[in-house]
């Protein structure tokens, strides 16, 4: 671990919008933020205590989050999400259903990887329908690059997954571009266990299918150290 020069120089892959949280969500937010949102001082190896360790990164309204907490209690997901108001949902939604093997990171997920995640940590990773920034002048902002990809199978330990989907074809084609032969494999949805092949349908999937784009997903199993 440590700081990495090569993302330290890498523009943001997301611009902090101002948005209104409902009442909800701000009741969330302050009742729960202590029980379900890590800080600085949280020992992360406390979650490895004989779990599986999942990572959900941008996870919007926490659809997926929820879904895995709820369908595998010896799931550990640890969400990141920069939105307060996606944050305040999960919370809701989480104490509402009595779901304990939930964390929360309120932050950019890339120095919280490079600086405080230990190596072959998590499980799986997942990466639904991040930012897909679709100017061309925009593309050097897009979270998932060569050293990106690197830096998850870093962390993932050996035979584990990274999925990932977009609604944006050029995304996706550069995403596949990126993918190391020697250090991945690609494998197909029905070769997932149950609650992974059966992720619920996102707000921006839905949002995709309404604008009748195809969404394409590449799901990675890491063969190497």
């Amino acid at each position: 671990m440590g700081n990495n020069l090569q993302f330290q120089e890498r523009l943001k892959s997301f611009v902090l919008r101002k948005g209104r949280l409902t009442a909800n969500q701000k009741e969330a937010l302050s009742n729960f933020k202590d029980k379900y949102l890590i800080d600085d001082n949280f020992e992360l190896d406390t979650l490895r205590t004989n779990r599986v360790i999942a990572l959900d990164i941008g996870f919007g309204s926490g659809e997926t989050t929820i879904h895995l907490a709820r369908s595998s209690p010896e799931i550990t997901v640890l969400g990141a999400e920069v939105y307060l108001s996606g944050i305040g949902t999960v919370l809701s939604k989480a104490s509402l259903e009595g779901l304990e093997n939930i964390k929360i990171l309120h932050g950019d997920v890339l120095p919280f990887l490079e600086d405080r995640v230990p190596d072959e940590f998590f499980d799986l990773v997942v990466m639904l329908y991040p930012d897909p920034w679709p100017k061309r002048k925009h593309h050097k902002r897009r979270l998932i690059k060569e050293d990106f990809l690197s830096l998850i199978h870093q962390k993932l330990k050996k035979g584990s997954i990274f999925y990932f989907k977009t609604d944006w074809e050029h995304y996706y084609q550069e995403t596949q571009k990126a993918v190391s032969k020697n250090l991945w494999q690609e494998i197909k949805r029905e070769n997932l266990p149950y609650e992974i092949a059966n992720f619920p349908a996102t707000s921006f999937e839905r949002k995709a299918q309404k604008a009748n784009r195809l969404s394409n997903e590449l799901i990675l199993k890491k063969l190497s150290k």
